[in-house]
């Protein structure tokens, strides 16, 4: 096969914990002849979880890629995480995505994580195949889920097949009929509609090129069901994938670019995971890395079925591992045009304290966690020089025991995560401007302005460049971005704008380190002057249990602040659905097994972040600090309080020297 001209699908697998998703990876493998023998996954023998960990646990803690042949064209399989805190590695696979597979338990039915990845999918328009999984099971219900789709997350469905379970639990599918099709297709597209209503002949080829093309443009989604365990409707499955999803055109002709979606580091080094965008990348070549550095490429290697085999060449639309890159998540390399959109939901739950075990591991344990922050951002990994404190976020604490057994394993470092605090957000109540000068000849003014709930975090400049040199707005806009990680209480700011406003600069007289001090200094006057609120974080849950503890799930949901509604009850157990403060959700599924027996499941998700009624939350500040001017100039920037503007320059002694007067400055530093 020629590569080059080789269609390729990018496809993702996705669900919520326990769905059967790596079980269904499994017998793709084995269904297009890549693997002999089937892994179970409570065998650790599965082909994606590689890991120790994922072993152990029995669970997808990393995205995997595979890739299978199928009706001549090349699929790039990525299964992914259905936990929760592993949400980092499913973000980063769904920007990277041609179709995807959304699997369903059909006892669970709709769960907390598979309404996010639902959403996350629709923002970024990515064709959907649902597969109901697990009806060989004990109280597992096809049309039940089905309405569930149709009604909570208002799925356009096209219901390939029927799955029906007799009273031994024995499982049969029957083909949906032609006319339950075309009454779906009607729904959601007006030539099938007139034709139905119409009475006239609808053509089975039509029909079918119908719906190919109502799947490709999103409007329809198509469901089957079956079992992967005992490998019943998985021919459905593979049939509907080389169907109904579409390959992307290559865009061969243009200039190179390609989107490095996901970091490993091994024994070899780096390895950058990329999707190729546009054009071609050959062994040897020289490529652009941002806009100031070059690389040259020296080791290519692309899936091939279940292993990994080095290439001299690939394509637009290929996935590859590119070793010894020194590039970082999310980054483009070559010409810089990156992704038609990124879709971003992810929200860290928790911060901790990382404390080694042995105090002489410490650097060590910093060498690891870069590494492991280099493969998730997310992890935000902090060092406070000041107090010798070691911080990073965690989606929540199934994710901090997997990365203490990662930092065990990997690493060979034992390591304590302690003093959980839920991650706030800091917001302006009011519009505030501000400024801020040095040496007389350098000077900014900020604005800060707050935007509605969920805007983030956004710098813009309205000042011309005969006001501001371009290289100085740069540099304020770097260092806006920089200091908008903590704001003063130590939490990150968000939905607020900054706007540069006001500016000054001497093509003589001005100097980057200007810059560097009066940029944090005029923000953080905005902030003291804009009534900031911290917000903390709510979480959408659902809960299934006994009906038997009915009244005592309500009377502990109750105590946790939260609200509640019953949204199912079937063959005997009750689903809860609502919303609660994070930081009051905690320990809530130890609390939910001893009040049920061990009985209930939960699951959540932040859903969105109100005003906190705890206004005193803070987060120990890291780094350089500009709250306190004075300790910040001196002791942080090095610099003298002389040429700062009148806003210091009052609080200054007069000396009878320039030096008396800095060391006096000095010594007050070395107090505070």
């Amino acid at each position: 096969m020629d590569r080059k001209n080789e269609k390729v699908l990018t496809l993702g697998i996705f669900a919520h914990a326990n769905a059967g998703k790596t079980t269904i990876t499994e017998h793709l493998l084995y269904h297009t002849n890549v693997i002999d023998s089937i892994g179970r996954v409570d065998s650790g023998n599965t082909v994606t979880d590689n890991m120790k960990v994922e072993q152990e646990r029995g669970i997808t803690v990393r995205d995997s890629i595979v890739s299978f042949k199928l009706n001549n064209k090349n699929i790039q399989l990525i299964d992914t995480p259905g936990h929760v805190d592993f949400s980092a590695e499913v973000e980063r696979a769904i920007n990277v995505l041609d179709g995807a597979v959304l699997v369903i338990s059909g006892v669970e039915g709709l769960e907390a994580q598979t309404y996010t990845i639902w959403r996350a999918l629709r923002e970024k328009n990515v064709p959907v195949i649902i597969f109901i999984n697990k009806m060989d099971r004990k109280g597992a219900d096809f049309d039940k889920v089905i309405a569930e789709l149709q009604n909570n997350l208002k799925v356009p469905t096209l219901t390939l097949t029927h799955v029906y379970q007799d009273d031994d639990q024995n499982i049969s599918i029957v083909p949906a009929k032609v006319t339950e099709i075309i009454e779906e297709l009607s729904m959601v597209d007006d030539e099938v509609l007139e034709k139905y209503v119409s009475g006239q002949d609808i053509d089975d080829q039509w029909l079918a090129e119908k719906m190919i093309d109502l799947t490709h443009k999103n409007k329809i989604f198509p469901v089957i069901g079956g079992s992967a365990l005992i490998d019943i409707g998985i021919d459905d499955l593979v049939d509907s994938i080389a169907r109904y999803l579409p390959i992307t055109p290559k865009e061969l002709e243009e200039k190179m670019s390609a989107y490095v979606f996901m970091i490993r580091v091994d024994e070899n080094g780096k390895n950058a995971y990329i999707k190729v965008l546009n054009g071609s990348i050959n062994n040897r070549d020289v490529i652009n890395i941002g806009e100031e550095r070059t690389e040259k490429i020296k080791n290519i290697m692309i899936s091939n079925g279940s292993k990994m085999q080095s290439v001299d060449t690939i394509y637009s639309g290929d996935i590859a591992i590119i070793n010894g890159l020194d590039v970082k998540c999310g980054q483009i390399i070559g010409n810089n045009i990156g992704l038609d959109k990124y879709v971003s939901f992810v929200k860290p739950l928790l911060t901790m304290e990382i404390n080694p075990i042995n105090k002489n591991d410490t650097i060590e344990l910093m060498r690891a966690l870069k590494i492991l922050n280099e493969e998730d951002p997310y992890l935000n990994v902090r060092y406070n020089e000041r107090t010798n404190s070691i911080y990073c976020s965690l989606m929540g604490e199934v994710q901090a025991q997997i990365v203490k057994t990662m930092l065990e394993e990997r690493f060979n470092i034992k390591a304590n995560f302690e003093n959980p605090i839920v991650i706030h957000k800091e917001v302006p109540m009011s519009t505030a401007s501000a400024k801020a000068s040095y040496t007389c000849v350098s000077g900014i003014e900020l604005e800060v302005s707050p935007l509605k709930r969920g805007s983030g975090f956004k710098y813009v400049s309205k000042l011309s460049t005969d006001f501001l040199h371009l290289k100085y707005q740069r540099q304020v806009e770097r260092l806006i971005n920089y200091y908008s990680k903590q704001g003063l209480n130590g939490w990150e700011l968000t939905d607020m704008e900054v706007a540069l406003i006001g500016g000054q600069f001497d093509s003589m007289g001005s100097d980057p380190m200007h810059f560097n001090i009066i940029t944090p200094l005029a923000l953080f006057r905005c902030l003291k002057k804009a009534n900031m609120k911290l917000l903390e974080p709510i979480s959408s849950y659902i809960i299934t249990f006994p009906d038997d503890y009915t009244s005592s799930v309500i009377k502990l949901i109750s105590t946790k602040g939260g609200t509640y509604q019953i949204t199912n009850s079937f063959g005997g157990e009750i689903t809860i659905e609502g919303e609660a403060p994070s930081k009051n959700m905690l320990n809530f599924p130890l609390e939910l097994s001893m009040n049920t027996s061990g009985r209930g499941t939960y699951t959540s998700y932040i859903s969105k972040y109100e005003i906190s009624k705890n206004q005193d939350t803070k987060m120990e500040y890291i780094g350089a600090d500009p709250r306190n001017e004075t300790t910040f100039i001196i002791n942080d920037m090095k610099a003298s309080l002389e040429s700062l503007d009148e806003t210091l320059m009052k609080k200054k002694k007069e000396s009878r020297s320039k030096f008396a007067r800095m060391q006096k400055e000095k010594e007050y530093g070395k107090k505070l």
